[in-house]
């Protein structure tokens, strides 16, 4: 029997951020694969993290070779579904809507996925209203959390909420128990507290306001090393970052270790015993990197922005700032730093909500309503 064929359109790494690495684990999904035909299209012609949001001529022939594409792909492989992580704001999200319009020509049913914020800057004319709507008519789409359909998302006043699915992003649990119980061995054999910062350098994402809390902790005389993990966007947050090291005399508390991907990663993240992401990132919509930290039963403080809140649902997990204060979280940890959490219960809390076995679950019975439900 021949299986309904799915086009996922959207971002896949390079470069890896969070939306990438969702859309490559649902593309390589057995559970999806196995009830359905699945070919990607990839829309973004960036390769690094320091070409998001920057124009180039490349990217605008990019455009026009990813509709050759569509084209091909909607006469030769005739999708029943195209499964769309759009864009919601910037240009981008008009680069999109135009990729949108070429799938309305061919009548094709539209699921998008929304992996960031912004629809409310799309929107702030009547005329962007009225366009944004007519892009999404007829369409469902996803969202990784209920606190993301109204408010600052801008989702609501273009699509009505019987048109919405929620599923929550998850990451395959790479730890078995064995594996777990020793780094928890390990972990507690620390001489100091490791905190850990794990995300693009985005100076929006926090890293300067983590030196910040490293700075007054430091000054409080207390004993620790702070980790840095993730791509530089551009040489004026690098520039930035080192600066504040020296000023603040962190140079011996706070190493940056560059980007680290699989096994290189999971080492460095093994020790952590806090997770430091004060993200204000007004794309921000879920935080994969907390439920990465909770898979290891690591603490995460963090502010209180887009979905945030729901995922650090419990003290037990750690800290939120509603008032996006890097100083309560420096307050927090003072208090906290030697706290030892119950790892194994955070670890629990991650596999009963955040394993991608959930995740895919979920976006499979997402499929097949759209597919029983026709054109």
């Amino acid at each position: 029997m021949e299986k309904d064929k799915i086009l996922f359109l959207g971002r896949f790494p390079p470069p890896v951020h969070g939306a990438a690495r969702m859309n490559e684990l649902y593309l390589k999904s057995k559970l999806i694969n196995d009830k359905f035909d699945i070919k990607k299209l990839q829309i973004s012609y960036v390769k690094s993290i320091e070409d998001i949001g920057k124009f180039s001529l490349y990217k605008i022939l990019g455009i026009f070779l990813v509709a050759f594409k569509l084209f091909y792909r909607l006469i030769f492989f005739r999708p029943k579904i195209i499964y769309f992580e759009v864009a919601p704001a910037g240009f981008a999200f008009f680069r999109d809507s135009f990729f949108v319009f070429i799938c309305k020509i061919f009548q094709k049913k539209i699921i998008f996925h929304f992996h960031a914020k912004g629809m409310n800057e799309v929107i702030n004319s009547k005329l962007k209203l009225l366009y944004s709507k007519l892009v999404f008519r007829k369409t469902k789409a996803i969202l990784l959390s209920k606190l993301l359909y109204k408010g600052t998302s801008g989702v609501s006043k273009v699509i009505s909420r019987k048109n919405i699915y929620i599923v929550p992003n998850g990451v395959y649990d790479e730890l078995n128990e064995k594996e777990f119980k020793e780094i928890i061995k390990i972990r507690n054999k620390n001489k100091k507290p490791t905190l850990l910062f794990l995300s693009n350098m985005i100076e929006s994402k926090g890293p300067l306001e983590v030196l910040e809390i490293c700075n007054l902790l430091n000054k409080d005389g207390l004993d620790f090393e702070c980790l840095f993990i993730g791509a530089w966007p551009d040489e004026e947050i690098k520039n930035k970052w080192n600066g504040l090291v020296k000023k603040y005399n962190l140079e011996k508390k706070c190493t940056y270790l560059g980007k680290k991907y699989g096994d290189e990663k999971k080492e460095i993240i093994k020790k952590a015993n806090f997770l430091l992401f004060p993200t204000k990132y007004k794309l921000e919509t879920f935080g994969l990197v907390i439920i990465e930290a909770f898979m290891f039963g690591i603490p995460v403080l963090s502010y209180d922005n887009a979905s945030i809140k729901n995922i650090i649902s419990n003290s037990n997990l750690g800290y939120i700032s509603y008032n996006q204060d890097f100083k309560e979280l420096y307050d927090y940890l003072r208090k906290n730093i030697k706290k030892k959490f119950n790892a194994e219960w955070i670890r629990n809390y991650f596999k009963k909500n955040y394993d991608f076995n959930i995740a895919e679950e979920k976006l499979l019975k997402v499929f097949e309503s759209e597919i029983e439900g026709g054109i």
